[in-house]
């Protein structure tokens, strides 16, 4: 596309640099890209850089880093750049409109659901929470409001039972970068069309919380193994063994009923802990316990002298 369009690239996360990384190797390469300022983070609070900045760095491609896009400085320099397009994807700052109004053709952002559903920050989380098994990604025109713009292209994509935040989060940002690919070529023929997405569908997903991961028993086997699945990147699926947090990385469902109430570990092997729910048996394969690391349930199992009849708590 080099010789064709020019376009600066909004972004911050590991969802899109995947994206951004796609486009690049692709050939599609930005003048500018625009990321988030060095934030604290973790334990330390050490103060670290986005991901997207990261890539920047390594393929020495012009990057800012604004406190705000309301800074007048800020936008000269975006409008300096004469760009085409703008695209964005999960960059995580507000952009003014004054600043969507900047590029010659389109301010266009790629969101990884199936548009009006799951507008906000969390789509993916969402998407596994609720045990759907579709999703897809929506490139649309950005307006002043969340991810609430006309949309241009969408395609499905279909929800692997085992798959969890971080193969979803991958193929998604795959998929939303061949599909961004697709709608610029067809914005360029002028083959293509604006549509207002429908107000009654809309669905809005929050930032988790750390409490978001806290497993309730009292669920079911297979509402459990979606909170798993959703959580694994951050803040986790979490649960309680006399007294100590544990993280529940991996587990699997059997679909069997017992008479144990809702936390009991109801068998215990080398294939993990079952662990009774409201409606079927889950089988944890992969812990992290407080304070170690991760550990197969088994190496958890010989370590805690894990029994049949002992509880898990919420």
């Amino acid at each position: 596309m080099s010789g064709e369009m020019k376009f600066v690239y909004f972004g911050s996360s590991e969802y899109s640099k995947g994206v951004l990384r796609y486009l690049y190797d692709a050939g599609y390469k930005p003048s500018l890209i625009v990321s988030k300022p060095d934030r604290p983070k973790g334990r330390g609070l050490k103060f670290l850089p986005t991901e997207v900045t990261l890539f920047a760095v390594d393929k020495n491609i012009p990057l800012i880093r604004p406190e705000s896009l309301k800074d007048k400085t800020v936008e000269k320099k975006l409008a300096i750049e004469k760009a085409d397009f703008f695209l964005v994807a999960d960059y995580g700052i507000i952009i003014p409109t004054d600043v969507l109004d900047i590029p010659q053709i389109h301010s266009l952002c790629v969101h990884p659901s199936l548009l009006p559903r799951y507008r906000g920050p969390s789509p993916i989380e969402y998407t596994l929470m609720k045990g759907d098994a579709v999703t897809g990604v929506t490139i649309f025109e950005i307006n002043k409001l969340v991810d609430a713009g006309d949309i241009i292209f969408q395609k499905e994509v279909k929800i692997g039972p085992e798959e969890n935040y971080f193969t979803l989060r991958q193929r998604l940002a795959e998929e939303g970068a061949v599909l961004l690919i697709d709608t610029l070529k067809n914005i360029n023929k002028r083959e293509y069309s604006l549509t207002p997405q429908d107000q009654k569908k809309v669905t809005m997903t929050y930032k988790l919380k750390k409490e978001t991961g806290k497993v309730n028993w009292d669920f079911s086997a297979g509402e459990i193994n979606n909170l798993i699945r959703a959580t694994l990147g951050w803040p986790s699926a979490y649960t309680c063994y006399k007294d100590k947090r544990i993280k529940i990385l991996s587990a699997y469902i059997i679909d069997e009923q017992n008479s144990a109430s809702p936390g009991t570990i109801v068998n215990v092997n080398k294939k993990g802990i079952g662990v009774a729910t409201s409606d079927g048996v889950l089988v944890i394969k992969k812990v992290k316990p407080e304070g170690k690391g991760e550990m197969d349930a088994w190496a958890f199992v010989c370590g805690h002298r894990v029994k049949e009849g002992d509880e898990f708590r919420d």
